[in-house]
């Protein structure tokens, strides 16, 4: 596995593409179905937290 480019935490990574895919930049990566949440939950997490349900384990 490698690193092919870095990017600011604040890049929203969707919307999500046709195929399960994803562009950042000039790159388009394609996943698997069972990552499209994780994908939708990380854009949610910067850009609309309060749509976020609260932590079920805030002590940890």
């Amino acid at each position: 596995m490698s690193v092919f480019a870095e990017f600011p935490r604040h890049t929203r990574l969707g919307p999500i593409l046709p195929g399960n895919a994803l562009e950042l930049g000039s790159m388009v990566f394609e996943f698997d179905e069972e990552y499209a949440a994780v994908i939708a939950a990380a854009d949610a997490e910067i850009f609309a937290p309060e749509t976020l349900p609260p932590d079920p384990l805030p002590e940890l």
